[in-house]
């Protein structure tokens, strides 16, 4: 019997027999379709939709310009829910296919889209979009200050003084030629002194319409405008109603700003000396009253112009009702003497004059007040030392006569030993 031989190719190499050629195929198609449904199963697909995605500006040759803005689209994309639950609207940047655009004119071009690998573009909206390509260019045109006296009348603007009196206008040349003038838009608000700012230049054409599409430079123009505030200016006077807590009485006052102005018939501002704060409560009060205010009692026709919101700021003091006394001949106390030294302070007493209430003066008892000469730090010799003074609590010390003693340090003397009386001489111990 003969040994089976195998097949072989026209190349000499083994040939596969058809059967398991078959086998092999179904087994690879089998694979591929359980890895599918795994996959499916797994990581399903999933669309998106995304609106109102801004559509980038592409480049185009050195010159030409795209007129107006390109607007948004809508995209829909799908893809495995793993990466479509990852993707924002900034991964997705829209933008226009230019590559047939060489020349000036109205083009319509598709609108193109990079995407993340393994993400499927299903619809964009619009698909294509019409646009003006044109040359770009650029000129100067003179700046033109618009600004409207204040309607009230209580201000008056002077001289406005932009840092440049001429701008430049660049962008598509159908849009640049259609500038008929570059304004500058002053507003002062509530300013009723001179300022400096900085304002917007805007271009427009015949009709007064701005153009945004045109790039102004400078856009942000520094301007110092003069304003003259019309009217009066007069002084606040504080008013108060009620009195404060029993012991208690008002101090110094003050009102911020000291005086305003006020706008009104030339004839009535004439005769206005003055004007009065609301009436401000210090019934009952123990601490100073801080508070803002508007201002009261104005004539008829006539406002206030400074400050813009009429309110001033008041602050009234309110201390404790005391009394001025001297207490004469305190004992002068020096602390802080070194170790080894002893200290002789001249005068021995010095004179403490206080500031309390009166039922506070009345308790006060030897060694309240107290006169001190710190020695901290002072070597053995005579030395001047300012007094300070310790008080108790509601009592304040205005001053001490004299301010300042002599304070002199010196070592302490050795304590002698006691005298052996003859008994006690004669006294020896036995061996």
């Amino acid at each position: 019997m003969q040994p089976r031989q195998t097949p072989q190719t026209e190349s000499g190499g083994p040939r596969i027999p058809p059967d398991a050629a078959t086998r092999l195929f179904i087994s690879l198609l089998i694979a591929l379709l359980l890895w599918g449904w795994v996959t499916t199963q797994l990581n399903p697909p999933q669309t998106l939709t995304i609106a109102e995605v801004p559509i980038a500006a592409p480049q185009l040759e050195e010159g030409l310009q795209i007129g107006g803005e390109l607007g948004n689209v809508t995209l829909q994309v799908e893809g495995p829910r793993s990466i479509v639950e990852g993707i924002d609207r900034t991964d997705l940047e829209p933008t226009l296919d230019l590559s047939a655009v060489a020349e000036p004119g109205e083009h319509t071009v598709p609108v193109v889209v990079a995407l993340p690998p393994a993400i499927r573009l299903d619809r964009i909206d619009p698909p294509r979009l019409s646009i003006v390509v044109d040359r770009e260019t650029a000129r100067t045109v003179p700046l033109e200050v618009m600004a409207e006296e204040p309607a009230d009348g209580t201000r008056r603007l002077g001289a406005i003084t932009p840092d440049v009196s001429e701008v430049t206008v660049a962008g598509p040349q159908r849009l640049v030629d259609q500038v008929d003038r570059v304004l500058l838009a002053v507003e002062i608000g509530d300013r009723t002194s001179d300022f400096t700012g900085q304002f917007t230049a805007v271009a427009v054409n015949g009709d007064e319409q701005p153009i945004p599409e045109v790039e102004v430079r400078p856009r942000r123009v520094l301007t110092t405008v003069e304003v003259e505030a019309q009217g009066r200016s007069v002084p606040v006077l504080i008013q108060t109603v009620g009195s404060p807590a029993p012991g208690y009485e008002l101090g110094d006052d003050a009102v911020n700003p000291a005086s305003v102005l006020v706008a009104g018939p030339e004839d009535v501002l004439a005769s206005l000396v003055s004007v009065q704060t609301e009436p401000i409560s210090v019934e009952g009060a123990t601490a100073a009253i801080s508070t803002r205010v508007a201002l009261t009692g104005l004539p008829t026709a006539v406002r206030v112009v400074e400050p813009a919101d009429g309110l001033v700021s008041v602050v009234i003091q309110v201390s404790q009702r005391g009394v001025t006394q001297t207490l004469a001949e305190q004992p002068v106390l020096v602390t802080g003497v070194a170790p080894g030294l002893e200290a002789m302070v001249e005068p021995e007493t010095v004179s403490v004059v206080v500031f309390a209430a009166e039922d506070a003066l009345a308790t006060l008892r030897t060694g309240d007040v107290t006169p001190r000469a710190s020695a901290d730090g002072l070597a053995a010799g005579t030395h001047q030392v300012p007094l300070t003074v310790a008080v108790p609590p509601g009592v304040q010390w205005i001053r001490v006569e004299p301010a300042m003693v002599q304070v002199t340090l010196r070592p302490l003397a050795p304590t002698p030993a006691a005298a052996a009386t003859p008994e006690e001489a004669g006294r020896r111990e036995l061996p």
